[in-house]
């Protein structure tokens, strides 16, 4: 059960990591494929970024370290 977690938290940290990575860094490569970032300024879709990326960092840390 103990793995079955991490397995799970891994692959949670993936996904917070992949969509953190793809609204702060490559936010002009992807906004013309995708309409919906136009519903938000620019500046809004980097803080939920940068909050993805630290979840990103809360569902690793606190396991690792316990």
């Amino acid at each position: 059960m103990h793995i079955a977690l991490w397995v799970l938290q891994g692959l949670g940290a993936l996904l917070y990591g992949a969509s953190g990575v793809m609204k702060v860094f490559l936010f002009d490569k992807v906004s013309g494929d995708v309409p919906s970032f136009g519903a938000l300024p620019r500046q809004a879709w980097t803080v939920l970024g940068v909050i993805e990326l630290v979840c990103v960092v809360g569902l690793i840390v606190p396991s690792a370290l316990r």
